[in-house]
């Protein structure tokens, strides 16, 4: 919503962004060290202890804490057990569990102890005991001096490091999470001599902030700005105020969430752990012109207010509790002027957060005294409530994407401390109906559990959507239904996910994986223009690598995930691939080229030998597992001769020189994983000890890998395999099963893709379609985490193209193909794409031995129709009508 729409169109921005001058200053809250975190974050070495040995640090609680974090290591591939004891200052051991190698690697910060209750202030010992294999702390020898508290930074850890009870130099890596404090607000009055002729407002909250003018919003957009790598990016944008100014006395209020900036909560990567951590700073210039045309500037600084505000707590993985009666009384306070967060501060050009919709529940049912809505479908949102009774009633609401056992609206998860996805909201007034909805967080949910604690009663329930309105470009229909769910099922997962960055769902982690995006990039582009998300998020890439020129796992990165992984990152590489097919702008290319040739450079240089010999998360979730069968090593290789082989893709558009050099190294890896892999006496690629895997042979045939005089029986192997071994089901994970159905119609099976994707029993898609569900699934076992996860849709592009009939052959849509398969399972389809040139679509139907198409065809386009047993067909810009009769014989015909 922009507030200013009523101003003439004719008057231009105050200020263009790029050339605004500001006078602002970032402003802060001065915040009780008692409610700021502790932590020692850098390192040097890692302590090492053996079994039946400790490792600790001693440390002052400044305030009431929650939690403590540590950085511990272990020798990877070897079994590591140990145990975590938070002791007082006596030794008495208050809370304890147990550290051992788990599906989540072991990485920065990724362990911590969350307390049964909330402890006290002051000295306090954590230690980790030894029990199976070493275990490392990473320490640092010398801690660093204290600096002069800026009154918002987290505060440096006060002890020592400890050996088993003795004493030794250097401080541990450790973070103490203490109880937080209310988020705060900042204000400032000025006067307006009259008439107000433009008026715009430029303005940042870190970690998210709300702007208002007189008591109304600035803006409709939320969870501003997207999150960022803030000590090398911040993000702010600029908005019309002209319908919001007025002669005489106004008041601008800035109140601020922590979002991932001063994100507080315990968690497995440590955000609140983040290099960058602060408590929420503010930054906010106005510029206006008068009736006599002057300009005037109100900016953020020392002159400004700042006090508690209402969000009395807000935890990233939790949610908010807001008491506006306790904010009423709040003191007012002189603002801190605080140095900038580091990063460099540019306009938002992606498009933002915003409330598409409201939604009633479609029913609602009370048990045990809590009223259960269920919305109908997963989404990505929160709930708005409207309630009256006695000041001082709780509402407190809990939210699920899927029902517990017993009914209940509950969501348990073990990455983060505390509640999972609850709010809390107290009235202030009593005999008042007041309408209440959280503003600096979101959920992901079908389910909403409502409860009063108190007397109070809930007169209205609705869940506000919360998507990033990104054009749609897309559509598709088919005559099988579960084919058209996939698609459109696809699309709508990745729509809840995109929020600043595309996350692994908005329940359990809100990250940006990278292989996430890169696996489902050709299917969402087909439906959503993201154009400017997606370029956000490739900045994003940029800013997260190391000094190596390596992106980690997850973009943006508190520095969890660091380590290069060729499955995962390859979003460096691929997504201004993907992006530059699509819409044929060489410009993606020239942006991210640098940073494509060093990722690849980096890669290579870890793998010498042409197999990645380090972690991956490899063919993620293949069904009954996390980690495939075979290992990471097969799925990483390939995606090593993948992100080099495009790295030479991208030097040969831009003419630049160094592409024979990708190509030869990119063969040499396939080399590699030739002699390393395949099996001369089945004509497949296995791994030793483990049988048949299909990601192992999927991948070499994907990637061009496989050797011309065995390509034939490594194809008939995965035959065979679908066939007989699964029963025409896939049996891999994320990564093989987007390239899977491609593979198997490009050999000349496609009626064995189609068949893959219909089955309507695990593992397959159509599990989730039958049971009634609108998303995807994060595995393919019962037991899926996530019911709003897109990675495992990544198919669906195979589904539009080849079912739908409409594939693009040249960058941009210059040239496209209409070939629909034929498969007697499916007769009909429609699919159309809103291409860079215009609109490209083809509805076709088979029937009564007869090829039925209505095409239609940019103007600055061709398409090339290809239908078995038919020569091609070139059509011009248009609209076309064909009728061809249906030959069979060519291609392998479909099951009956």
């Amino acid at each position: 919503m922009n507030v200013g729409s009523a101003v003439p169109e004719f008057l231009p921005p105050l200020v263009p962004p790029a050339l605004r001058r500001w006078s602002a200053q970032w402003i802060g809250k001065r915040t009780d060290p008692a409610h700021r975190i502790v932590r020692s974050l850098t390192s040097d070495h890692v302590a090492w202890v053996e079994p039946g040995h400790w490792l600790g640090q001693t440390f002052t609680a400044p305030g009431p804490f929650t939690a403590v974090g540590l950085d511990l290591a272990s020798d990877p591939g070897t079994a590591v057990r140990g145990r975590l004891e938070l002791c007082g200052a006596d030794g008495t051991a208050l809370a304890d569990q147990v550290v051992e190698r788990g599906i989540v690697r072991w990485d920065r910060f990724a362990h911590f102890v969350e307390l049964p209750e909330v402890l006290g202030p002051g000295e306090y010992l954590l230690r980790v005991r030894a029990v199976v294999g070493r275990l490392g702390w990473s320490t640092l020898a010398e801690p660093v001096p204290s600096g002069v508290d800026d009154g918002v930074s987290p505060l440096p850890v006060v002890g020592s490091a400890v050996r088993d009870g003795v004493p030794e130099p250097g401080v541990r890596a450790i973070g103490v999470e203490t109880v937080p404090a209310p988020n705060p607000v900042f204000r400032t009055s000025f006067e307006v001599p009259g008439e107000v002729r433009k008026a715009e407002l430029s303005a940042v909250g870190l970690g998210y902030g709300e702007f208002r003018l007189n008591g109304r919003e600035v803006t409709g957009d939320v969870l501003e700005p997207a999150q960022t790598t803030y000590d090398r990016t911040v993000l702010h944008r600029t908005y019309d105020v002209t319908a919001l100014l007025r002669a005489g006395q106004n008041t601008l209020t800035a109140e601020t969430g922590r979002g991932f900036y001063a994100a507080r909560g315990a968690n497995t990567w440590g955000w609140n752990f983040a290099r960058w951590h602060r408590e929420p700073v503010v930054l906010a210039q106005l510029d206006y012109v008068d009736g006599a045309g002057e300009r005037h500037v109100v900016a953020s600084g020392a002159d400004w207010e700042a006090a508690e505000g209402a969000v009395t707590s807000d935890l990233l993985y939790v949610g908010e509790t807001t008491d506006p009666g306790r904010a009423r009384g709040a003191k007012w306070e002189p603002v801190l002027v605080v140095a900038p967060p580091g990063g460099v501060l540019k306009p938002a050009t992606a498009p933002p957060v915003r409330c598409t919709e409201l939604l009633a529940p479609v029913s609602s049912t009370s048990q045990d005294g809590v009223v259960v809505h269920d919305f109908g479908e997963v989404l990505a949102g929160r709930l708005r409530l409207s309630a009256v009774g006695e000041a001082g009633a709780e509402i407190v609401v809990r939210y699920a994407e899927q029902l517990a056992a017993d009914g209940a609206v509950r969501c348990r998860n073990p990455l983060a401390a505390g509640g999972t996805q609850v709010d809390r909201f107290v009235l202030a007034d009593s005999g008042t109906e007041a309408t209440w909805e959280p503003r600096f967080s979101y959920k992901g949910f079908r389910y909403a559990g409502v409860q009063v604690l108190g007397r109070a009663v809930v007169t209205a329930a609705r869940a506000v959507r919360l998507e990033t309105p990104v054009a749609r470009v897309g559509e598709f229909e088919c005559a099988d239904d579960l084919l058209t769910w996939i698609v459109g099922a696809t699309a709508r997962t990745f729509r809840n996910n995109l929020h600043g960055v595309p996350t692994d769902t908005p329940v359990y982690e809100k990250n940006g994986w990278t292989a996430d995006a890169h696996l489902a990039a050709e299917a969402v582009l087909h439906h959503l223009d993201l154009r400017e998300s997606f370029g956000k998020w490739l900045d994003d890439h940029v800013d997260a690598r190391d000094e190596h020129g390596v992106v980690p796992q997850i973009v943006p990165t508190p520095d969890w995930g660091r380590a290069a992984d060729p499955a995962w990152s390859a979003s460096m590489v691929l997504i201004p691939w993907y992006l530059y097919q699509e819409y044929g702008d060489r410009a993606v290319l020239e942006r991210y080229a640098d940073p494509i040739r060093t990722y690849a450079d980096r890669l290579l240089d870890l793998a010498p030998d042409g197999v990645w010999p380090h972690h991956s998360w490899g063919d993620w979730l293949s069904p009954g597992h996390h980690f495939a069968p075979e290992g990471p090593m097969p799925t990483a290789t390939m995606m090593l001769r993948h992100v080099v082989s495009r790295c030479a893709d991208v030097l040969d558009v831009l003419g630049e020189s160094g592409a024979e050099r990708y190509r030869a190294a990119s063969n040499a890896v396939a080399t590699a994983y030739h002699q390393r892999f395949f099996d001369a006496g089945t004509g497949t690629y296995r791994v030793p000890d483990v049988g048949y895997r299909q990601a192992v042979n999927v991948l070499p045939l994907a990637f061009g890998a496989v050797p011309a005089e065995h390509v034939a029986a490594v194809a008939e192997g995965l035959f065979a395999d679908v066939e007989h071994r699964t029963a025409g089901h896939l049996d891999c994970g994320a990564v093989a099963a987007k390239h899977l159905l491609p593979v198997l119609a490009a050999h000349g099976r496609p009626d064995l893709a189609i068949t893959v994707a219909t089955r309507r029993d695990r593992p397959g898609w159509g599990v989730w379609r039958d049971a009634g569900a609108a998303t995807l699934m994060e595995s393919w076992d019962e037991t899926a985490r996530s019911h709003n996860h897109y990675f495992l849709g990544a198919a669906a592009a195979w589904i539009q193209q080849a079912v739908g009939g409409l594939r693009p052959t040249s960058p941009g849509w210059a040239t496209f193909d209409i070939a629909p398969v034929l498969d007697d399972r499916v007769e009909w389809a429609r699919t159309a794409h809103t291409t860079s040139r215009g609109r490209a679509a083809v509805e076709w139907r088979r029937s009564d031995g007869t090829w039925e198409l209505e095409v239609e065809v940019p103007e600055t386009a061709t398409a090339a129709v290809r239908l078995p047993g038919h020569p091609e067909t070139s059509v011009p810009g248009g609209r076309h009508v064909l009728r061809l009769p249906v030959v069979t014989g060519g291609d392998r015909a479909a099951p009956a």
